[in-house]
C-alpha cells in the first residue's frame, strides 16, 4: 500500500510541477495561440453516429428492429487572410447505412437496406474568436457545400423484391459553430457542429431497372437547430 501511496504522490507532484510550467509558459507568450495574418493551417475531422431501436412506435409504423450508422470524415485547409480570419477548402467523405424491419400497412413485415455514400466540397470562411490568451477559441465557419452522392435500397416484402437506385447533388450553405483548443503554438484539437442554415437536394431514382420511368425529386428546407449531440472532432495543425 505504501509504494501506491508514494507513486501517486510523485504523479501529483509531476502533473503540478507541468501544469506550473505551462502557465507560466502561456504567460510568457500570450500571442502564442492567436491566428494571425499569413498563417496556414490543416485539419482532420471525423463524425460518428449509430441507432439501435427495438418495437419502437413511430408515426406511421412500427418499428421490428433498426440498425442505423453513418460516419463522416473531414479534411480542410486554408489561410489567414486576416488576423482571426481564414479562407478554404473542405473535402469530405460519408456514408450512411440502415437495415431496419417494421409492419406495414396492411401488418406484414417489411425489411429495408439502405447503402448511401457520397463525397463533398465546401469552400469556406473562419472567424476566431479568442477567449483569454487564446488558447482555447470560439470558431465559426461558414460554408458553401457540394456533395455528389449514391444510393441503393431494397425492400424484401413478402412476395416481390423492390430495388431502388438513386443518385443524388445536396447544395447547404450554413453555418458551423465550434470551439478550438490549443496544446502548443501549432497542434489544436477542435470540434464542431453539424451545419444549420439553407440546403437542397436533387435526386433521381430508378425503382427495378426501370429507366423510362425515372424519378426525379427536388427538396429544400431551411434548418436553424444546432444538433449539439452530433459532433465533429478532429484534430488541426496551424503553421
Amino acid at each position: 500500500m505504501k509504494n501506491y501511496t508514494i507513486r501517486f504522490a510523485v504523479l501529483i507532484v509531476l502533473l503540478h510541477t507541468t501544469f506550473g510550467y505551462s502557465q507560466a509558459t502561456l504567460e510568457d507568450n500570450t500571442d502564442n495561440f492567436r491566428i494571425t495574418k499569413g498563417r496556414f493551417y490543416s485539419s482532420l475531422t471525423f463524425a460518428f453516429s449509430s441507432r439501435n431501436a427495438e418495437n419502437e412506435d413511430q408515426l406511421f409504423r412500427q418499428v421490428l428492429d433498426q440498425d442505423r450508422y453513418n460516419y463522416r470524415v473531414i479534411g480542410n485547409g486554408g489561410y489567414a487572410l486576416k488576423d482571426n480570419m481564414t479562407i478554404g477548402m473542405s473535402v469530405a467523405y460519408g456514408r450512411e447505412r440502415e437495415e431496419i424491419t417494421f409492419l406495414d400497412e396492411n401488418g406484414e413485415n417489411v425489411t429495408s437496406k439502405r447503402l448511401e455514400q457520397g463525397i463533398s466540397f465546401a469552400p469556406n470562411m473562419r472567424n476566431y474568436i479568442p477567449v483569454g490568451k487564446g488558447q482555447l477559441q470560439i470558431l465559426i465557419q461558414t460554408e458553401l457545400g457540394l456533395t455528389l452522392g449514391e444510393s441503393l435500397q431494397r425492400e424484401f416484402l413478402e412476395n416481390e423484391i423492390n430495388k431502388t437506385e438513386g443518385d443524388f447533388i445536396d447544395i447547404d450553405l450554413g453555418v458551423s459553430p465550434g470551439l478550438i483548443l490549443f496544446f502548443d503554438r501549432h497542434w489544436a484539437f477542435e470540434t464542431t457542429v453539424d451545419i444549420a442554415g439553407f440546403s437542397t437536394r436533387i435526386e433521381e431514382e430508378v425503382v427495378n431497372d426501370d429507366e423510362e420511368n425515372r424519378q426525379r425529386v427536388v427538396e429544400s428546407d431551411i434548418d436553424l437547430r444546432l444538433n449539439l449531440l452530433q459532433l465533429n472532432l478532429g484534430v488541426a495543425y496551424y503553421f
